[in-house]
């Protein structure tokens, strides 16, 4: 007889929520339990870590690997034992913490998942049945286990609805799984959220040494009955490598560029995008940074907007080495503050002039007998502009189809920083 491990059967073994001290938040096992021991690479891992985003995502423990992603100040685990695909294992985590937070009336934190364990569980039962994703999407998982909010606890109280329900809800077995059936509201409306983040490593002069940008369009979708919608758009050669919700038809997307589907209801992410060698960068950056042994040093940086549109919430930080005593910097807009405990220089700006260059100008001072640091730290970069989209994707057309009402559309456009560097 051949003996397999029980493991094997299973592609996610145990699932950990781990807090940056290391200690465990929630556990949950299939099959059988692991022992914590099996976190000890990680755990050392994010002792040596600077920062949480240092740690691997995927971390080789004895016979099984650690696949995590850090979301909130967490890290949520699955521990695999067979040949797994790492990137889907990965999709299913960040799904998961979607969840967690169209459920948790707060958002995800700590507090929030202590005082809602029980909740948790239940829905960490339905989305990984023995080890593989089963339930993912929030509208069905919602007619299943109930939301808490204070009409459901209402009506819980009352004894019209369960906490769990025991059957799965209508329509969960068909072609559209991801959309209950018999959906009413009393408002039909739906909205797409078109979202950038620009990713971009800048050199001293200021020019693009890598440009990027990772894209999601987000459906809010509260249309009764079993709309079918198509949504066209403009610039849609920018779609070379995306990623489709299951309810998007791909041979119609394939042959047409067009996006047809059966929505589920609330919000989903429709698709994700990530469009190659960014031409044009809604700011325009230089920094410089300079020590000086005997006196005090410099910092320079000019910031000019290259976007027609007003960018907002600018934030710039600098995380010094620990030599470095103290910084006074005059800024031409905006507030700044340095943390001497964790050496970090942050200027913010509300809202950036439309024109013209507004500037951060001031010295660096080492601490007594302090070495000149070998190097000079990136200014890394956040910011929002609100209407618009770097990539220059709009949507050209939203229409629905099989059912007769007509429903309020609306579409909003989004640009944030995400992982942008300025050398220095």
């Amino acid at each position: 007889l051949l003996l397999l491990d029980r493991d094997c059967c299973t592609m996610i073994v145990s699932l950990f929520i781990i807090l940056p001290s290391g200690d465990v938040l929630i556990e949950k096992h299939n099959r059988r339990p692991l022992p914590r021991s099996v976190l000890d690479p990680l755990q050392d891992a994010l002792i040596r870590a600077d920062e949480l985003e240092d740690i691997s995502p995927i971390i080789p423990g004895g016979r099984h690997y650690l696949i995590n992603v850090i979301r909130n100040s967490m890290v949520f685990v699955a521990a695999v034992a067979s040949e797994t695909p790492p990137l889907f294992v990965t999709e299913f985590l960040h799904t998961m913490v979607d969840v967690f937070d169209d459920y948790l009336p707060n958002g995800v934190s700590e507090r929030a998942i202590r005082r809602s364990t029980v909740l948790i569980y239940q829905l960490m039962e339905e989305m990984n049945d023995n080890g593989f994703p089963l339930t993912t999407e929030s509208n069905v998982l919602q007619a299943m286990i109930m939301k808490p909010t204070i009409l459901n606890k209402a009506s819980q109280m009352m004894g019209r609805r369960k906490k769990v329900e025991d059957r799965l809800p209508t329509g969960q077995l068909t072609s559209t799984h991801w959309r209950r059936a018999n959906v009413r509201h009393t408002s039909n409306e739906v909205f797409i959220d078109i979202e950038e983040r620009v990713d971009a490593i800048i050199s001293k002069s200021g020019t693009p040494i890598t440009a990027a940008i990772q894209g999601s369009i987000n459906c809010r979708c509260f249309l009764s009955g079993m709309p079918d919608l198509t949504l066209s758009f403009q610039n849609s050669r920018f779609f070379d490598d995306v990623a489709l919700h299951p309810c998007v038809r791909l041979a119609k997307w394939s042959a047409e560029r067009i996006m047809s589907f059966v929505p589920p209801d609330g919000h989903f992410v429709l698709a994700k995008y990530y469009v190659h060698n960014l031409q044009t960068l809604p700011l325009n950056i230089r920094a410089s940074i300079v020590y000086a042994k005997q006196s005090a040093g410099r910092i320079d940086i000019e910031v000019s907007p290259k976007s027609t549109h007003a960018v907002e919430g600018l934030q710039l930080r600098v995380h010094f080495p620990k030599s470095v005593n103290n910084v006074m910097v005059t800024p031409s807009i905006g507030n700044w503050s340095f943390q001497e405990i964790s050496k970090t220089l942050v200027w913010d700006v509300k809202k950036v002039p439309e024109s013209g260059v507004i500037s951060l100008k001031g010295s660096v001072n080492l601490g007594v007998s302090e070495p000149v640091p070998d190097g000079t730290p990136p200014v890394t970069v956040s910011f929002k502009v609100p209407a618009t989209t770097s990539s220059g994707l709009k949507v050209n057309r939203l229409d629905m189809y099989r059912e007769t009402y007509k429903p309020f559309k609306g579409v909003k456009y989004m640009t944030v920083g995400g992982d942008y560097q300025i050398r220095t």
